[in-house]
């Protein structure tokens, strides 16, 4: 409390006698606006526990008249104002006397301010030291006396009182010093809080205890002298020990990630403010009540799953993101150690779950499930096969090539769409992001919630349509992959991440409350496809080390240098996205740098893990969801991409039979070729006459047939005209000779 020197005070008392005897125009309450009060916010967590406090420079909970002790109202109304119950505002010999103290003193010894002077200063005319100031907070005070009852000013006054240590009102100053509510505070915690508003900072009993301890005794001394307490209830509380609990929640609080996550959001969110200054005093001085998305449980298991998986000093740092696909929810949030995120200072924080390394790192083919679904999308069926060499060259616009090779450097022939993510076959998917196009499968991925928040984590640069997309050369964090995924265990319905239930204000009203609103962005039967697909990746393929043993989608991701490796699967109630990398930066996981190499087939499924089994035990093992999905058998020209119907000209040799998702069959005829085209005639010399047959018009020719005795087997072809590898229009006529068992003898 801001104390006035003698002769001022002495002034205002002059000051507000003169101005009612001449005609001055006196100060209206009414003309005040109330001083908005700040107020601390309290974020929990989904099952109602606390999380932590937020509050700018002023920590301040309000309490009803109700929730204050007699004791405490007792100790302030004794050291502060102990004619308060009789005054009107304005206390004349309280003045009078502080002026002649501090004019025998030479300085300022006592002040003269009234509690109903105080809460004037507070609430409407702020802490400017100038006579009309002072002037101005009499007659104010005279006239709130005429407006509220003695027990209303109190309670307004100790819920602004400022009691040091950045706490404002009693709740706060008991939380802070004491570590309980104020209702729960003694008699002697009472005097102690009482004493620090002359000075806070002289008084702090975590700097000065003796001080403290000592000003305690002079308000229960003071108690005592003006009958609030007998001589028993004093000399108890004189020797009290006090325990000084200082409230560490908004110095260490659980989850500090999450929380990270949280702000960035809420600060950064229209709906809470058209600025960024508007909705930062909403946030830390509005006195909110946040409940957010967190799931203690599901945290937990995120945490103790990083922590069992990586064991060793020398381990790799990890990042998770669940979230509920159906909602949006955001679960649980690791962004590497909490104790790594209190060791550093604000600038020197980063989430790796949301920013890791602060721009996103690459995923590698944990982004094929985007080619994927493109691809069932344009047509490809999941039976299409592609040729899978162990590397390839694929041509660039600029002259140059891509090579592209396979993980582990193994070819495998060919493989269908269906094999080649199951084993993620690179060479394969760098054929097929060059025949659907790099743009197609970037809006794919943008579509199903990649850069879903670039408001809130990093990177915020859009996704960029390079081939070499189709392998994660673009950056991602764990909060967007866990969003992109969960788009396809909800059927193809994408709902944006949201770490906030509900929001309401200090007296229960609610400010704003999630309202989760899928939206389709990819059709049912193609979800339920890739779904498929993906389910073969966890139970035969590179992801069978996040195998929990109940209906589950995944994907792994491992960079070409072993800087990155990633899984990100789901179950239909939960989504879980996992990194695992050096923070500081691109390092790759080889030994002897780490114990293993490491794959996102190693370590990130195995978190992945270690984690849904815990976070889905009690849920029920639900499937993903199964529209019918309705296979159409289309002959098609394979040669052609798209795919399209034969023509006329068509070669048979070009023509197969794919099975596609109904409503993406090709529906187009061929426009090429255009006329008959030269073919080199096969040689069937030597084959049964139907293989013959068939091998000769598949490849686009009439057969003529001829007998002739020979010693050959009856129905093997002995001739042909014209002979196999000469060229010759199709539809021409190839004359083929066949065995005939010769005439018997004699």
């Amino acid at each position: 409390m801001r104390k006035v020197r003698g002769p001022l005070a002495a002034c205002v008392v002059l000051a507000c006698f003169a101005c009612g005897m001449v005609a001055c125009s006196p100060p209206r309450l009414q003309d005040y606006h109330v001083r908005p009060l700040a107020q601390t916010s309290f974020l929990y967590a989904s099952d109602g526990s606390l999380i932590t406090a937020l509050h700018a420079t002023e920590n301040r909970v309000a309490l009803t008249s109700a929730q204050m002790t007699q004791n405490i109202r007792d100790a302030v109304v004794a050291i502060e104002d102990r004619r308060f119950y009789t005054h009107h505002g304005v206390d004349p010999e309280a003045i009078l006397r502080a002026a002649v103290n501090d004019l025998r003193s030479g300085h300022v010894v006592e002040g003269g301010s009234t509690i109903t002077q105080q809460l004037v200063k507070n609430l409407y005319v702020g802490d400017d030291q100038s006579f009309g100031r002072k002037v101005d907070e009499a007659l104010l005070a005279w006239q709130l006396e005429d407006r509220l009852s003695k027990q209303e000013i109190l309670t307004r006054y100790l819920n602004t009182v400022y009691f040091g240590e950045g706490a404002y009102g009693i709740q706060a100053a008991a939380k802070t010093y004491i570590g309980v509510d104020a209702s729960d505070l003694t008699l002697a915690e009472c005097a102690m809080l009482a004493g620090l508003i002359t000075a806070p900072n002289h008084f702090d009993p975590f700097v000065r205890r003796s001080s403290a301890i000592g000003r305690r005794n002079v308000v229960l001394r003071l108690m005592r002298e003006q009958g609030y307490i007998a001589g028993k209830q004093y000399r108890e509380a004189v020797h009290e020990r006090i325990v000084l609990r200082r409230d560490r929640t908004e110095l260490r609080y659980p989850y500090p990630y999450f929380v990270d996550y949280f702000k960035r959001w809420f600060l950064t969110n229209p709906a809470f403010g058209k600025t960024y200054d508007d909705r930062y005093r909403l946030l830390f001085a509005g006195g909110l009540r946040i409940t957010t998305t967190l799931d203690p449980g599901v945290q937990a298991a995120a945490q103790d799953a990083v922590s069992s998986v990586l064991t060793y000093p020398s381990d790799p740092d990890a990042a998770v993101t669940v979230l509920d696909p159906r909602t949006g929810y955001v679960r649980a949030m690791v962004g590497g150690k909490d104790a790594d995120y209190w060791a550093n200072d604000a600038a020197g924080r980063v989430n790796l779950a949301t920013g890791i390394g602060g721009s996103g790192r690459q995923t590698g083919s944990a982004f094929k499930a985007f080619a994927l679904v493109t691809a069932l999308e344009h047509g490809i069926s999941p039976d299409t096969t592609f040729a899978a060499p162990s590397s390839i060259d694929v041509p660039l616009p600029d002259g140059g090539y891509w090579h592209v090779t396979n993980a582990e450097g193994n070819g495998y022939g060919t493989l269908s769409l269906r094999s080649a993510t199951v084993y993620s076959v690179n060479t394969v998917y760098a054929q097929l992001i060059e025949r659907l196009t790099p743009e197609a499968v970037v809006e794919t991925a943008r579509r199903m919630g990649m850069r879903c928040c670039s408001k809130v984590a990093n990177p915020s640069t859009p996704l960029q349509p390079y081939l070499s997309a189709v392998l994660g050369s673009n950056e991602a964090n764990t909060l967007e992959m866990a969003s992109a995924y969960g788009t396809l265990a909800t059927g193809g319905r994408h709902v944006d991440p949201v770490p906030v239930m509900t929001v309401s204000d200090a007296n229960g009203n609610l400010v704003w409350q999630a309202d989760p609103r899928p939206q389709q962005v990819v059709g049912p039967d193609v979800a339920a496809a890739a779904d498929g697909i993906l389910q073969d990746t966890v139970l035969y393929g590179t992801g069978t080390a996040a195998n929990i043993g109940r209906p589950q989608i995944g994907k792994t991701g491992t960079d070409d240098n072993h800087d990155n490796a990633w899984f990100i699967g789901s179950v239909p109630q939960l989504t879980a996205a996992i990194w695992v990398g050096f923070h500081q930066g691109q390092i790759p996981m080889e030994p002897p740098r780490t114990r293993i190499t490491v794959f996102g087939g190693t370590f990130p499924a195995q978190i992945w893990r270690v984690l849904m089994l815990r976070a889905t035990a009690g849920m029920p093992a639900e499937s993903f969801p199964t529209p019918e999905v309705r296979y159409l058998s289309v002959a098609v020209d394979v040669t052609q991409h798209p795919y399209c119907l034969p023509n006329e000209y068509t070669l048979p040799i070009d023509v197969e039979v794919l099975h596609f998702i109904a409503g993406t069959e090709p529906d187009q005829i061929c426009t090429t070729p255009t006329s008959h085209q030269k073919v080199i005639v096969p040689s069937v010399v030597g084959f049964a006459q139907a293989e013959g047959l068939a091998t000769l018009q598949q490849s686009g020719f009439y057969v003529q047939v001829r007998t002739e005795a020979s010693t050959q087997p009856p129905g093997t072809i002995i001739y042909q005209v014209p002979a196999g590898g000469v060229p010759d229009f199709q539809t021409a006529t190839i004359t083929v000779t066949v065995a005939k068992a010769p005439p018997p003898a004699g």
